[in-house]
């Protein structure tokens, strides 16, 4: 499947690491591959949901809020809003809090077993001896992570499209089934199915 992706798409992968790394996260989220594709502001996937409001920038911001990170946090009716799409802000907060080293929480939490074919997509650059550096070593990727990316491969070929582009990764992270993105999607005014639509319209695509 992965050597489908053009040079772009596997930026998008690879930048989906910084993204996690910068967010003291520990490991690659489908919030963090979205962060990496709206970040080409020069594609056209990612210009047509500009016009939506959904942008590196915003997203970002609420990404923050999900983790309570450098911002003020979830509020009694966010918390509650993300316990019946079935995720626990405490968890959220505690992973996050993970990433800044030993004994920042009890229990650790498991560390994710990356996909082979992801190996060969992302560089794997090992920590420094003595130390580490915030940049150094490799990130795992979630579940959901992994799905989205097996949804790109259906996005193309339900596009008859014989590449895995921007466009292909970002059609399959406007999943309704991906109840981080979809959270997030809707703090800034849309859902899915409309961020999907936006993103064929501006393709010059139909489903």
């Amino acid at each position: 499947m992965f050597e489908r992706f053009t040079r772009q798409a596997r930026q998008v992968v690879i930048q989906a690491q910084e993204e996690t790394r910068n967010l003291g996260h520990p490991a690659v989220g489908s919030e963090h591959l979205l962060l990496a594709a709206l970040s080409r502001r020069d594609d056209p996937a990612a210009a047509a949901l500009s016009r939506l409001g959904v942008t590196a920038g915003s997203c970002r911001t609420e990404v923050e809020r999900l983790t309570d990170r450098g911002g003020s946090g979830l509020g009694p009716d966010d918390a509650e809003s993300l316990r019946s799409l079935g995720i626990d802000p405490d968890e959220i907060r505690s992973r996050a809090e993970a990433a800044f080293g030993p004994g920042a929480l009890d229990p650790k939490p498991e560390k994710p077993e990356p996909a082979r074919g992801l190996r060969r997509l992302v560089p794997v650059r090992r920590a420094r001896r003595g130390g580490g550096s915030r940049s150094g070593g490799h990130l795992a990727f979630t579940p959901r992570a992994k799905k989205a990316l097996e949804r790109s491969l259906r996005e193309a070929l339900s596009l008859e499209d014989r590449h895995i582009g921007t466009e292909h990764v970002l059609l399959g992270l406007l999943n309704p089934e991906d109840k981080v993105t979809t959270t997030v999607l809707r703090r800034l005014g849309t859902e899915p199915d409309t961020a999907r639509a936006t993103v064929l319209s501006g393709l010059g695509r139909t489903a």
